[in-house]
């Protein structure tokens, strides 16, 4: 599913890495791994890559919590249009009204979602 907020930005619910899918630092440090260093350059370079790693994962968090409150920000922007809600009758000749609202029940459940898979991203891989 995608969806479209009001910043204009599509989310893809995939903005991270397929599970199972290797990061370029997993790559590397496999790589390492098997080209069988015996120096202080394999300790070293997975010094760094260890630092690498984590400054990927909190950029990738951080972007995550920015997708979580773009989701929020969709959602109140939703509930400001569902006001109209208290204006209709029940005997609305205009039957499509229904059907609208209808509608921005559907996208609060989809941003919700959306949000909700974001917050979990933002909470990193340590919580799962």
């Amino acid at each position: 599913m995608t969806i479209q907020v009001p910043t204009g930005r599509t989310l893809l619910p995939a903005d991270r890495l397929p599970e199972g899918q290797d990061t370029l630092v997993d790559r590397l440090r496999r790589g390492i791994a098997e080209a069988g260093l015996h120096c202080n350059c394999r300790e070293a370079a997975n010094e760094m890559l260890d630092r690498v790693d984590a400054e990927e994962d909190l950029i990738r968090r951080a972007d995550a919590l920015v997708d979580a409150r773009r989701m929020r920000d969709a959602v109140v922007l939703v509930l400001a249009l569902l006001g109209e809600l208290d204006d209709l009758m029940p005997d609305e000749p205009d039957r499509t009204a229904f059907d609208e609202i209808a509608g921005l029940f559907t996208d609060i459940a989809d941003f919700a979602s959306c949000g909700a898979d974001a917050a979990r991203r933002a909470a990193g891989r340590g919580n799962r």
